[in-house]
């Protein structure tokens, strides 16, 4: 038997395929645009209390009078981070125009999940989709290391840093990197981050407060 060269696709029906495969991938890519993110941040109902409160214990807790240099740890709800980035940081930038750059993350939301945070933010108009960024936050080297994954919308991954969450995240994230991971107190003591890690629904921070640098 002598098998006969295949003959190819007539050109309509070729055209067909294309515009089928083509309409396929359109509809694959708005239906995980359409679906929301895994992991998914939350903005409690009592919002602006829990905002308030969660403000007045961190800062309770970091002010705190400790041993110099005796490590301590705190774990925090993402959803208590939510709810202050929602009610409690406008307040701050309406009494301080120079915090006016902190603008945009009112509208940020995050989540945590096992060695990563989720950092989502609305595409406009609000509701219009859902644009996160996974950022897994390492110490190195007494300074904070923030690798950034790929953006996503929805479940759509968005190649690069075309987002204009990721851009702004960028920019901001690597400000905050760039120095030592240390919060200087009032009184001139340092509290240093030691330790950064994340699970579901939970941030767990480990500090040491250090005594104020000498002159």
């Amino acid at each position: 038997m002598v098998e006969s060269p295949r003959q190819p696709l007539p050109r309509p029906r070729l055209l067909w395929l294309v515009l089928a495969l083509l309409f396929g991938a359109a509809l694959a890519s708005f239906m995980l645009a359409a679906m929301p993110p895994v992991a998914r941040p939350t903005l409690p109902v009592d919002a602006s209390a829990r905002g308030e409160a969660f403000e007045q214990a961190l800062a309770a807790t970091l002010t705190k009078v400790r041993p110099a240099g005796e490590e301590w740890a705190i774990a925090i709800d993402p959803a208590d981070i939510n709810a202050w980035l929602a009610t409690r940081l406008p307040q701050w930038i309406a009494h301080d125009p120079a915090l006016a750059d902190l603008a945009p993350a009112t509208t940020i939301r995050i989540a945590a999940i096992s060695g990563a945070l989720i950092l989502e933010d609305s595409v406009r108009p609000p509701g219009a989709a859902v644009v996160s960024l996974p950022v897994d936050p390492t110490l190195a080297d007494g300074r904070l290391t923030l690798s950034i994954g790929t953006a996503r919308i929805g479940r759509l991954p968005i190649p690069g840093a075309a987002s204009a969450l990721a851009a702004l995240l960028r920019t901001a994230l690597d400000d905050l990197a760039s120095g030592p991971a240390q919060i200087r107190l009032g009184d001139g003591r340092r509290v240093e981050l030691r330790d950064i890690s994340c699970e579901p629904g939970r941030i767990a921070l480990a500090f040491a407060t250090l005594p104020a640098a000498s002159p």
